[in-house]
């Protein structure tokens, strides 16, 4: 706990239930009240939502701790209301961590063997039913589990010896979801036959948790050798390079490529679905699979992993003329920018009014590429320079009246080079963060 009390900020999980209520309690006996902010979170999914929150309230307040509560609205994503609802959560943790913060989280012991279980049910891989790690990056911060080596019972003998009160969720005690039912129903079998159940499963994990560093490790020596690189929204791997690989390592590949970029990994449907609609797709096909906040897509024989959050409704939405002065940033859709530098002799030439127009494609436009021996259709030519399907409607096209002088960064038009003497401007189009 040095690291913890050492941190600038620290914040912890508060639901207002047995095991929250024990953390924050216990953690306040020598952490200085001064220094904890409790977090709540409203998912509105009960009736006694407002009752959990205003407990919270008080309960901080009867101990001297900040409370801040905040209501989220839960987005299934297709993973069921249990893991929207983590969704949520997480993203106002994330939000609320300062640069070198810590959350710490109540889990205990009888937590970590519903969590195991309930993967293995999900058909979980090794990273999955290694468990919940004590401690992992979350954000700009930390989070940490400093009850994971303790039971249920043990908590609940803390809350009585200490006269705490807590709230109980009514769900909890129904079976339709998931985690209830093999709360209530498997695993008192499982302790019947095996009362030492929790350590037998925490051996599974250790064992899990060295398996899954290996596949990750293969994962990322394999990706050294797959041409990776860096794409406007995401990245990129060679297909060619992919395809000389074992069937058993492309999975592998694609289970910790993501993974490697601090993301959660695609489960055992999403990879086969990548495999077979996407990377084994007809040549003439535009596939496409779409998985949490991550798009797969081929194009020119390299697999790609996109932001989906660029593609999305809001950001497919058509983006209408403007002026514009080389001298500004502006934003132009699916979280790109425009910016320009000046650059004497080089570059697009600077009109007499400094100003330009922005537009996007809207079909039949023509354009003549310097160094090119005649003009041609802008479709064609967005096929020739290689920009990938999925921008080619999105990207800038930058007018003069109605002349197009020059196409995102990627090519001036003839007689718009600037020369030697002249002002010109080098455009950069360019991811907004």
């Amino acid at each position: 706990m040095e690291k913890v009390q050492a941190a600038p900020q620290i914040l912890v999980g508060f639901s207002g239930g047995l095991d929250s209520t024990v953390l924050l309690h216990w953690l306040h006996t020598f952490i200085a009240k001064d220094r904890l902010t409790a977090i709540h979170v409203n998912h509105g999914l009960s009736a006694h939502a407002k009752e959990w929150e205003t407990h919270a309230i008080q309960f901080c307040a009867a101990l001297g701790v900040t409370c801040h509560c905040e209501s989220v609205r839960i987005l299934s994503n297709g993973g069921g209301i249990e893991d929207g609802a983590r969704r949520a959560r997480y993203a106002v943790f994330e939000q609320r961590l300062v640069v070198g913060g810590v959350l710490l989280l109540g889990h205990h012991q009888d937590d970590q063997s519903e969590t195991m279980l309930y993967r293995l049910m999900r058909s979980a891989g090794p990273k999955g039913l290694s468990g919940m790690p004590v401690t992992r990056a979350l954000g700009c911060g930390h989070l940490y589990r400093p009850l994971l080596s303790v039971s249920k019972l043990e908590l609940t003998q803390y809350a009585v010896q200490e006269s705490l009160t807590f709230v109980e969720d009514n769900s909890n005690s129904s079976d339709m979801y998931d985690r209830n039912f093999l709360r209530h129903r498997i695993i008192p079998i499982l302790a019947q036959r095996w009362p030492d159940y929790r350590q037998r499963l925490t051996g599974a994990a250790a064992i899990n948790l060295d398996a899954q560093e290996l596949c990750r490790s293969l994962a990322l020596e394999d990706l050294q050798s797959l041409q990776v690189r860096k794409e406007r929204g995401g990245l990129s791997l060679s297909l060619a390079c992919f395809n000389e690989l074992t069937a058993v390592r492309q999975r592998n590949v694609l289970r910790y490529w993501k993974l490697s970029n601090e993301h959660s990994g695609p489960n055992a449907k999403i990879i086969a679905e990548v495999l077979l609609s996407v990377i084994n797709a007809k040549i003439d096909a535009n596939p496409k699979v779409v998985y949490q906040d991550t798009e797969y897509r081929r194009f020119s024989n390299r697999l790609y992993m996109l932001d989906a959050h660029r593609f999305s409704h809001a950001q497919t939405q058509a983006m209408d003329d403007f002026d514009w002065c080389h001298e500004d940033v502006v934003d132009v859709g699916g979280h790109m920018q425009l910016a320009a530098a000046s650059s004497l002799g080089s570059g697009l030439r600077v009109p007499p009014t400094r100003m330009f127009t922005v537009r996007l494609r809207k079909g039949g436009e023509t354009c003549h590429p310097v160094g090119r021996t005649h003009s041609n259709s802008l479709k064609k030519c967005l096929q020739e320079f290689g920009v990938e399907p999925w921008w080619r409607d999105k990207i800038p096209l930058i007018f003069v009246g109605q002349e197009l002088v020059a196409v995102a960064d990627l090519w001036v038009c003839e007689g718009w080079q600037a020369k030697i003497d002249e002002l010109g401007v080098k455009i950069h189009w360019q991811d907004n963060s």
